[in-house]
């Protein structure tokens, strides 16, 4: 038989699935005519059907040697090589068959999932939709088109550009409907834009759809618990851990939900779980000495380590004298802006500022675990204040700074946090909504703003009605000297919130409607802070209507 018919009866055979009797007729080709092309071709395709990707690479690109200018031959190396894992070489074999073929739309299929594979979504993208334009019925783009649009979705969110991620999850599922991890990211992402309707309805979807995901039921805890329903987050992270028992992050903010709820035993047990999440990779030491757990001590030294914001230090501090009354020798570790303030706290024998040597001591304790240790609830949570204090030369340094009040109350403003804390935007409300203030009478604004204090405070034009004091402010004792002089201090939820309500100065809170745990539920003052009020929003993201019982109150 000559080889043309040999050939013919072979590929008959292929297609018919008897792989056997068609790769002993390419043999026989081969037998005869060792370089024929499609014969190697069709043989490595063989191959390549039974898993023998190697074998399928080499007869395909003996092909390729032979018979360059074939662009079928290119595409399917193409495949070969991502069946190897070789997907960079898979996209070089892709565009080369497009080079000879440019408006094969299985190819530019190919191509898009040797991207995708190369981790190159943006370019995959553009070939799935390549594709479809000559094609649009093709199933492999479109499946390539939806991965390529949640890739991109991943890649913007990360990037924190949510406008696009947003668009790249809806594309997705509009290709795929039943892409549960774009459902799942698309919330996510709405999550952080606090659209936190349309972000638990994703979740409920995803969970319609497959019930069994538990990190979605950690998601919907999130989200609920955003929503100010703490208690049905705490149901959501339950049913999580039931899959999941170990997930620290999970564990952290069901053990946040359970104290913003009063429940101290379990959520301070459950608190600890901090330290095995993400967020503190950076945070965790190993300290070669055991963790101090409240026992009586005869003058060994207690390392009380500072671990997360200032406010978070300035608050727990209040714990010091505690652990020096156990018999303890107390050395605090903390940033060097609060080392001063943390030096005159009652019990405290040395500070020691982030980055500097440390002395020996015999056991470690976070300050944040302070709570824990000694079994805090509301009966016992300690609040004598003050327990943080100001030299009297710094006060009396500041009072003549400021001057006379001239009969005008005398009030610190704070409008937003520091921008490296992962809630910034949802705890600050931002200097235009205090503008009223400046209207009242008998008020005199002073600015304790640090951050952009200049800029805020002109684009909001008042220029003439408060007085800036946060570019003076070297560091938090500077602070606290400012605050002793003022008669009345408004701020979010931040370091000088606290430092004012150590220092035991009347303190005005305003919080998102779903706030962070410390102030608890349903509350208008603070356990912690005889001297603090709180100003809740009314509603979700109604910061004038928490400024308008603020003005109530001045008034």
């Amino acid at each position: 038989m000559p080889a043309n018919r040999k050939l013919a009866a072979a590929v008959a055979l292929h297609q018919e699935g008897r792989l056997d009797q068609a790769e002993a007729l390419y043999r026989e080709i081969l037998s005869t005519h060792p370089q024929h092309a499609d014969a190697l071709h069709l043989s490595g395709l063989i191959a390549h059907q039974r898993g023998d990707h190697a074998t399928a690479l080499e007869n395909v690109e003996r092909a390729i040697e032979t018979a360059p200018a074939v662009a079928v031959y290119h595409a399917n190396k193409a495949r070969i090589l991502r069946a190897l894992g070789r997907s960079a070489d898979a996209v070089d074999a892709a565009r080369a068959a497009l080079a000879l073929e440019p408006d094969n739309a299985e190819t530019l299929s190919e191509l898009s999932g040797a991207l995708l594979e190369a981790e190159q979504s943006a370019a995959a993208l553009t070939a799935a939709v390549s594709a479809l334009k000559v094609d649009p019925d093709l199933t492999a783009a479109k499946h390539n088109l939806a991965l390529a649009h949640f890739a991109e979705g991943q890649r913007t969110r990360d990037a924190n550009q949510l406008d696009q991620a947003e668009t790249h999850f809806h594309a997705a599922l509009n290709l795929n409907p039943e892409m549960l991890e774009a459902l799942v990211n698309l919330g996510n992402v709405l999550r952080v834009r606090h659209r936190l309707d349309d972000a638990a309805a994703c979740y409920e979807a995803a969970i319609a759809k497959s019930d069994e995901i538990p990190e979605v039921w950690g998601n919907m805890g999130v989200v609920r618990q955003e929503m100010g329903d703490t208690a049905r987050a705490i149901e959501c992270y339950d049913k999580a851990l039931v899959a999941l028992p170990d997930n620290p992050e999970i564990r952290r903010n069901r053990a946040q939900a359970l104290l913003k709820l009063g429940q101290f035993e379990d959520g301070w047990r459950e608190f600890e779980w901090r330290w095995q999440t993400g967020h503190f990779v950076g945070v965790r030491r190993d300290w070669h000495k055991p963790k101090w757990d409240g026992q009586t001590l005869n003058g060994e030294t207690v390392l009380v380590h500072a671990e997360q914001g200032f406010g978070d230090s300035l608050q727990f501090s209040r714990y010091l004298p505690m652990v020096a009354a156990r018999g303890a020798n107390v050395v605090v570790e903390c940033p060097g802006v609060i080392a001063s303030l943390m030096a005159g706290v009652e019990g405290v024998e040395k500070v020691v500022p982030f980055g500097e040597q440390m002395p020996s001591f015999d056991f470690q304790v976070a300050m944040m675990s302070l709570p824990g240790v000694f079994n805090t609830d509301f009966n016992t949570m300690p609040a004598d204040v003050p327990y943080l204090s100001v030299p009297e030369r710094a006060e009396a340094a500041w009072r003549d700074r400021l001057g006379a009040s001239g009969g005008l109350r005398r009030v610190g403003l704070v409008w937003k946090g520091s921008a490296a804390h992962q809630r910034n935007e949802w705890r600050s409300p931002g200097l235009a909504v205090f503008k009223r203030l400046a209207e009242l009478p008998e008020i005199q604004l002073f600015s304790l703003q640090k951050d952009d204090e200049a800029d805020d405070i002109a684009e909001a034009r008042l220029n003439d009605t408060i007085t800036p004091l946060g570019q003076s402010l070297k560091d938090f004792s500077d602070t606290a000297a400012a605050v002793v002089n003022l008669d009345l201090v408004i701020s979010p939820d931040t370091a000088v919130a606290h430092l004012a309500g150590a220092l035991g100065k009347p303190v005005w809170l305003i919080l998102p409607f779903a706030c962070e745990w410390r102030w608890f539920e349903d509350r208008d003052d603070s356990p912690w802070y005889p001297s603090m009020r709180l100003f809740r929003q009314p509603r979700l993201n109604d910061w004038d209507g928490a400024v308008d019982a603020i003005i109530a109150a001045l008034n």
